[in-house]
């Protein structure tokens, strides 16, 4: 039973006349005679009464009638009550992330509470279809999807930079070249570094690493450097971050000596469904955030060295 044959049905009963009801209900007369038939099918018993052209319910439609309008007026009525504790609010937001940044995110909704947000986490062929079917308003990604009606906005950049245990010797430099690092068991974000385009890189440099650990979660590569177990690379903004967050301890961050990976930070969006003014906010926080990261890490950094 669908709530289109409801709201027929109390159409037909308040006007006698199946046109009016037509008219009325935005619908053809044959799709509406066809639905008050299915109607009176699932309840089991004839509703209305056909006289000299005119349709008026029966003894059983009369008592139908009741319930319907009760059950309309409550859900009118719910309806309502939505929509006012609704009023004003935006349009959620819905985002897909490439990469791990819980951190921006839970700031993001921090400074704009008026904004619901769906996230979700995808890699990049994923990501590309969902933007390409309008699945999601935008994404945050580090790598430009392809896609005749897709476009990116570059964002914010970085390089990457080493993160040690402070247990491992090499902490001791206060830069690593590629030379230095054969025979370190390496580990990375595989939703910012993809594997085999690293080993390409780093080859035609004539190096090859050795990476033990390809996962996709910022918390798991800290697990595994605070373990001492290897070295992991990463955006030189995301040490920053958790340097400010206080969640650096007993780590340490390493320029390479001899050309650094660069990181790329942006949003992806389909021209045909361009930014609403939800994403236009996360746009321009995107990149006041990472500007104030820098900012704040740079004053702290000078206040330790003023300090010593």
């Amino acid at each position: 039973m669908e709530l289109s044959q409801l709201r027929y049905f109390t159409a037909v009963a308040q006007l006698g006349n199946m046109s009016k009801a037509a008219e009325t209900m935005f619908v053809s007369q044959p799709n509406l005679s066809t639905s008050l038939s299915r109607l009176e099918e699932e309840v089991g018993v004839p509703l209305f009464e056909r006289r000299r052209g005119k349709i008026i319910l029966n003894q059983s439609g009369e008592c139908f009638l009741h319930h319907v309008e009760q059950a309309l007026a409550t859900l009118d009525k719910g309806i309502q009550e939505v929509r006012g504790l609704n009023v004003g609010r935006c349009e959620p937001l819905s985002i897909a992330c490439m990469v791990d940044d819980t951190i921006l995110l839970q700031q993001f909704l921090l400074e704009n509470p008026d904004i619901i947000l769906n996230h979700q986490r995808a890699d990049l062929p994923t990501i590309t279809d969902m933007l390409e079917r309008q699945e999601v308003d935008l994404a945050f990604t580090v790598l430009e999807p392809s896609g005749e009606n897709l476009a990116f906005e570059r964002l914010y950049e970085c390089q990457f930079m080493l993160l040690l245990n402070k247990a491992n010797p090499l902490s001791q430099r206060t830069s690593l070249s590629r030379d230095e690092l054969a025979g370190e068991h390496l580990a990375i974000d595989g939703s910012r570094v993809n594997k085999n385009t690293f080993y390409a890189a780093e080859g035609k440099m004539g190096n090859t690493p050795i990476i033990d650990y390809d996962v996709r979660h910022l918390d798991l590569l800290l697990s595994l450097v605070e373990l001492n177990r290897c070295i992991s690379i990463v955006p030189a903004i995301k040490y920053r971050e958790l340097v400010l967050t206080g969640k650096d301890e007993g780590l340490v961050c390493r320029p390479y000596t001899d050309g650094a990976p660069v990181a790329y930070f942006g949003i992806a969006y389909n021209i045909r469904k361009p930014l609403n003014a939800q994403g236009k906010r996360f746009r321009d926080f995107v990149q006041s955030y990472f500007r104030s990261i820098d900012l704040e890490y740079e004053t702290l950094t000078r206040q330790l060295n003023d300090e010593l």
